[in-house]
């Protein structure tokens, strides 16, 4: 990303170009250039170029990377001993992979581990849960402590056959983050078990003992 932009804003004319191609596609006709030159967007060249760019180019911002990046006129890191030609050897570094494919398609960059994953999902199973006891915590401020057995049950009336998924959804953030917290303390504490095979093992483990007891709690009714 960073040798792209860099390449790119270093010359008037291909960011002016490179903007409107990115910006509007199929609308462009013809676009001028800061050189006062013509190209067609309908031409192959302009065709094949937009392509090229809309795969290279990952937007992080309309600024994109300043001229003066990493060693500004006030010094910048010099201090910390960044070479004199630091833009030149920015140019030439290769792109950085995003967690997508670089062809621009949905496709994972990277492989995805079971370690990967329980990470992952520890860390969405805390984001619902802290969601749902905001929303329960809402509901109980706002219409007081008795309406969250009433919400529950005016849920189960209305849509009996999601009740155990809804159960469910709920039990596996609960059992997930609470197993994966105990998994951590054990790191933490021990120092056992924080390797590549021990970890893939623990958190397929973890994966399946958080789905078959969320399913039993799931289809448990009280």
């Amino acid at each position: 990303v960073i040798r792209t932009r860099a390449l790119m804003f270093a010359n008037p004319a291909r960011r002016a170009l490179t903007d409107a191609l990115l910006r509007a596609p199929h609308a462009i006709g013809h676009v001028a250039s800061a050189s006062g030159a013509s190209v067609s967007a309908t031409s192959a060249p302009a065709a094949s170029m937009m392509a090229s760019l809309r795969t290279q180019i990952r937007s992080i911002g309309d600024r994109g990377v300043p001229e003066e990046y990493g060693q500004p006129k006030t010094g910048g890191t010099g201090f910390l001993g960044t070479p004199k030609n630091h833009r030149a050897l920015l140019e030439k570094r290769p792109m950085s992979p995003d967690v997508f494919a670089a062809d621009g398609g949905w496709s994972a960059h990277y492989k995805f581990p079971p370690v990967a994953l329980s990470s992952i999902t520890n860390r969405v199973s805390g984001i619902v849960l802290s969601g749902a006891l905001s929303t329960g915590g809402v509901i109980a401020l706002v219409a007081g402590p008795e309406a969250v057995p009433a919400t529950v049950e005016a849920f189960k009336h209305a849509a009996p056959m999601l009740v155990i998924p809804a159960k469910f959804a709920l039990s596996f953030p609960f059992v997930f983050h609470t197993l994966g917290g105990f998994r951590h303390l054990i790191w933490d504490t021990t120092m056992r078990g924080i390797n590549n095979e021990s970890a893939n093992t623990t958190s397929l483990a973890l994966f399946g003992v958080s789905a078959a007891a969320s399913a039993a709690l799931a289809a448990y009714t009280w």
